[in-house]
Parts: C-alpha cells; structure tokens; sequence
C-alpha cells in the first residue's frame, strides 16, 4: 500500500528552493520518497530499483519508469 506524503509537506521542506521539488530524490527522506513514489504512480519499492539503476535525478527516474 503506498502513503502519500502531502504535498506542502515536501514543499514546506523545499522552501529554499522557492517551492519547487527537488531535482534530485533524497532517498534518506521517507516525506520525499513517498512523495516521489505518488507522483510517479509506483510502489517505493520500484522507486528505490529505479533510483538504483539510474541514479537519483528526477528526470532520469522519470525517463526509466516510462519504459
């Protein structure tokens, strides 16, 4: 089952960056992980594979789940 994580928490912790996520997945932060997992529509589980074969780059994520 996945928990999403709300999205003004994973805002709140990225207010530095002007609001916006994150570029690379902090995989150490179960609030962004599970934030990331939502929005990719996959289980953490699958998110950690992804972030194993390609690193942790949003857009290179991205680019593998869509295989």
């Amino acid at each position: 089952m996945i928990t999403l994580a709300p999205v003004s928490s994973v805002l709140a912790a990225t207010a530095d960056q002007g609001g916006r996520a994150p570029q690379v997945i902090d995989v150490k932060d179960p609030a962004v992980t599970t934030y990331w997992a939502g929005r990719f529509n996959v289980t953490q589980d699958r998110l950690f594979t992804a972030i194993g074969e390609v690193g942790g780059s949003v857009a290179a994520v991205r680019r593998y789940l869509a295989k």
